[in-house]
């Protein structure tokens, strides 16, 4: 691990022990430098990798101050932790698979009982540009905008801030074996569901899709496995 990406573990977890609020002041650079034992150059390298983070915010003239999460922020550090990981196992991904199933349909059937007709109808945009995208490598763009769409439909910005970096990293592990099958029947059904306001439907139908995903997330972790041989 280089010295500045240990420094930046370092510094994040002195602001998570110490500076746990938005907005706080943190030591200057040098203090910095001199509590870790590095150059203020690195010190400085750190700092930029923590401003993309989303955990401080480095004003000119007025330090470097500690900010507060964001739906973006949160998003972006959860993709970061769901891409970065090594090459998942079979047991990994049914584990997340689960996880994701769980949020999913809980967010359903939110959506069913919360969505409004403007929801419903950007549903049905992205269901259209998915069957335009067939066969297109634009169509998982489409698959995911409708999976956060019908999140966003909950009205709770919780289920969208996790439920997004975590289906683009699964769909994109099932891309990159060309085993991807989107399913836009099943799809369809969660929609049809949704605008009917039938919670117990839009529950099942989720289901039903989500464990689609599941046989293809099989095939492709199968297909990777042979070509790892």
């Amino acid at each position: 691990m280089r010295l500045s990406e240990k420094t930046v573990d370092a510094i994040e977890k002195m602001i998570f022990a110490e500076f746990p609020n938005a907005g706080l002041l943190l030591p200057p650079e040098l203090e910095l430098a001199t509590r870790f034992g590095v150059s203020r150059i690195v010190i400085r390298e750190a700092m930029k990798i923590l401003e993309d983070r989303g955990l401080v915010e480095v004003r000119a003239g007025r330090g470097t101050h500690t900010t507060g999460p964001t739906t973006d922020r949160v998003k972006k550090s959860l993709l970061r932790l769901f891409r970065d990981q090594p090459a998942p196992t079979l047991l990994e991904m049914e584990q997340l698979l689960e996880m994701r199933e769980t949020l999913e349909v809980e967010a359903a059937a939110l959506a069913s009982r919360r969505a409004t007709p403007e929801d419903i109808a950007e549903m049905e945009e992205a269901l259209a540009q998915m069957e335009a995208h067939v066969g297109s490598e634009r169509i998982a763009e489409w698959d995911l905008r409708f999976h956060v769409l019908v999140a966003k439909a909950s009205h709770n910005p919780y289920f969208e801030m996790v439920l997004e970096p975590l289906i683009r990293v699964m769909l994109r592990q099932i891309e990159l074996t060309d085993s991807y099958e989107p399913g836009i029947a099943l799809h369809r059904a969660i929609a049809r569901a949704i605008a009917r306001h039938n919670e117990p439907a839009a529950r099942r139908a989720v289901r039903v899709l989500t464990h689609a995903t599941h046989r293809d997330v099989q095939k492709a972790l199968a297909i990777l496995a042979q070509a790892n041989v």
